[in-house]
């Protein structure tokens, strides 16, 4: 990995992990589709007039069917979900669930685009589900008022979230970042549009909501898709996946200084753990650990 992408990397962990926060904060007055169609549709509107100056249009027009499935499957889907389950998970919490994303992309690339995952990588895919494990121990509770549910939407955020980065890389791999950024952005956004409309709260939401919405969607959103599609076509989907590696420190960080969050022994030992595994299973550490390419140049049509 060069240089110039593990900075980008360490960015994007900036802008999403402390995007959690936000969303924690601001889903309560907005509820959770309102919020997600305010700040793609943000981002879309952001990045717009930059893929118009590059001649883009046409690439949206050339990529609509996948684009499509992007918006719909992997972006309006998740994040919806993410602002749901962030109603009653701390910030730290959902970013530490999240982390299981590079570990479902590692599983999908091995049975969509038969890579091999060997024995330390299948040993760290065990380990970060574990992790898991660890993390929700005793904690889960499928009553009303119980985190199971929002658990579980995590988890199925985060699946979907791992195969996106593989369908963005093979079937979308020939056009560029902020094609690819603005496309998705605007079919989520416009997707979730009636929805937003018809769920809007009754009670008008704060500035500082409001704040934390145009912060997610140009920041968070915006220059964070176009940074997150930009590592998947350089370092693969797996590597970039493994942004919500350095996620949650940066969510319980400022989780706990902007919210007043707390940190637990439990949520240390299960990220502790799920990090460990994705690290194995990303081939970032461990015996003769190497740079892993999810979908080479190879599968991409």
């Amino acid at each position: 990995m060069r240089w110039r992408d593990g900075f980008e990397l360490c960015v994007l962990a900036l802008l999403w992990g402390s995007a959690y926060l936000f969303i924690r904060s601001a889903v309560p007055e907005f509820g959770p589709v309102p919020l997600i169609a305010l700040r793609l549709g943000i981002s879309a509107l952001v990045l717009a007039p930059l893929l118009v100056g590059r001649g883009g249009l046409r690439a949206l027009r050339r990529n609509a069917g996948p684009l499509l499935v992007q918006g719909v499957a992997f972006s309006a889907i998740p994040f919806v979900l993410l602002a749901w389950a962030s109603l009653s998970m701390s910030a730290g919490l959902t970013a530490i669930l999240n982390a299981t994303s590079p570990l479902f992309a590692a599983l999908v690339a091995h049975l969509w685009l038969a890579e091999r995952i060997g024995r330390w990588r299948a040993l760290g895919l065990a380990i970060g589900f574990a992790g898991v494990l660890v993390l929700v121990w005793g904690g889960v509770d499928f009553r009303p008022g119980g985190t199971g549910w929002a658990l579980v939407a995590m988890l199925v955020a985060s699946f979907l979230w791992g195969v996106g980065g593989h369908w963005t890389r093979v079937k979308l791999g020939g056009a560029s970042p902020v094609a690819i950024s603005v496309g998705t952005l605007a079919v989520s956004a416009l997707l979730l549009a009636p929805f937003a409309v018809a769920t809007w709260p009754s009670q008008p939401p704060s500035a500082r909501a409001w704040a934390e919405v145009v912060v997610l969607g140009v920041a968070s959103s915006g220059l964070g898709f176009l940074l997150y599609y930009r590592l998947v076509r350089n370092i693969g989907a797996v590597r970039a996946t493994s942004v919500t590696f350095l996620n949650p420190p940066v969510a319980m960080i400022a989780g706990a200084l902007y919210l007043g969050e707390g940190v637990t022994l439990q949520m240390l030992a299960g990220t502790a753990v799920i990090l460990a595994g994705t690290g194995l299973a990303l081939g970032l550490v461990g015996p003769r650990a190497a740079p892993v390419t999810a979908a080479p140049q190879a599968v991409q049509r």
